[in-house]
């Protein structure tokens, strides 16, 4: 399947409530297709499914979606019905991603157990499987590992069928096998994020085609159905090395692996445009989440580059 590149940013919130719903409002009118929020619950960011419902409350055609839910923060069936409930608020708009959790400081922050990361992905695995029963079924029975239910239910009736598209953010094989078997949109991001340094291998378009690789496997025939996905973290500069080595310092990293990674984007709009189009070619990424201060300056290139 021949896709058409869009874009989305991911925030964790404003300042204020006028500040969020005049931020949407831009966010749309430049031509992102897509406005994402994480889930953490440390570093201010703000609870992802109520500021999403009133993103949805004044925007027409921005898709609203949650880059990504930490499975073990909800239950599945609670977050099954948030899910569909703001799929109808906002007319069909919701993308619901979804992952295993990585950051310890979450954690520790709600005292719930940080297990094994296999644990982790096991029981996301479970809670993807129940949440697809409950968007397509009446009432299900379900008995797992992990989740025990019976004769559960999810209201509303999700506007998008069979379901809202299902996101799943990936790094390691267990994720990016789980999210070929299961996801309508693969995110990709680099291995190793919250338990070691980056090295230049781990951000290059090598790795990311291993690990693209890894979801075709397990995708099979459904692999072109599948659309694929990243994070690009953006400076808008006319001095590349020294925006390099500004960001370097900031995060501690080595220059070397935020000059080459291809998850930053650092340069002029033609640049920035130039590796977009490099990795969808490269790779068939066409989905691009956007982030770090310039996202509004970037509009030339989203408007450029969507839908192409």
């Amino acid at each position: 399947m021949t896709r058409a590149i869009r874009f989305a940013t991911q925030t964790g919130g404003q300042p204020g409530g006028a500040e969020w719903i005049a931020r949407a409002k831009r966010i749309e009118a430049l031509g992102y297709a897509t406005l994402s929020m994480p889930d953490h619950m440390v570093g201010g960011a703000w609870a992802a499914m109520p500021a999403l419902a009133a993103a949805a409350a004044v925007t027409t055609t921005l898709r609203l979606g949650t880059l990504v839910i930490d499975n073990d923060f909800r239950n599945p069936v609670v977050l099954a019905r948030e899910v569909a409930t703001l799929d109808v608020i906002s007319g069909g708009r919701f993308e619901l991603g979804i992952g295993a959790g990585w950051l310890d400081r979450d954690y520790l922050g709600t005292g719930i157990p940080f297990d094994r990361g296999r644990v982790r992905v096991a029981r996301l695995a479970e809670a993807v499987r129940l949440m697809k029963l409950l968007f397509t079924e009446e009432r299900v029975d379900f008995a797992g590992d992990f989740y025990r239910v019976a004769r559960a239910e999810s209201r509303p009736a999700t506007v998008q069928r069979p379901h809202p598209p299902l996101l799943i953010a990936a790094a390691g094989p267990e994720l990016l096998r789980l999210a070929g078997r299961e996801a309508d949109i693969a995110a990709i991001v680099p291995p190793g994020i919250g338990v070691r340094e980056l090295t230049p291998h781990d951000v290059s378009i090598e790795k990311m085609r291993e690990q693209i690789a890894i979801v075709r496997e397990a995708a099979g025939a459904r692999f072109e159905r599948i659309e694929l996905s990243m994070f690009l973290d953006c400076v808008l500069t006319g001095d590349r090395e020294q925006a390099v080595a500004e960001v370097a310092a900031a995060a501690k990293a080595d220059p070397a692996v935020v000059r080459e990674s291809v998850y930053r984007g650092i340069g002029t709009l033609a640049r920035i445009a130039a590796h977009v189009r490099a990795l969808r070619d490269a790779l068939g990424i066409t989905y691009f989440c956007l982030r770090g201060p310039d996202v509004e300056r970037l509009g030339p290139v989203v408007r450029e580059l969507a839908g192409t």
